[in-house]
């Protein structure tokens, strides 16, 4: 992943909590001033994740 922008589709790809399964896609909505990545995910719900997170558990969706 090159660079983190706002409208970016990504999908997880490693698994990091029991209710997001992995392959799941969410949309980035909003970046902080403070490099917080606010996600809405595609089945419902919100999310927020640092770059170093968006990095280590997501790929760009295809």
């Amino acid at each position: 992943m090159d660079k983190i922008t706002v409208g970016m589709t990504i999908k997880l790809v490693k698994n990091i909590d029991e209710n997001i399964p992995v392959g799941s896609t969410a949309t980035i909505v909003y970046i902080d001033d403070f490099d917080q990545i606010f996600i809405d995910w595609s089945n419902g719900g919100q999310g927020k994740f640092t770059e170093e997170q968006i990095l280590k558990n997501f790929e760009i969706a295809a």
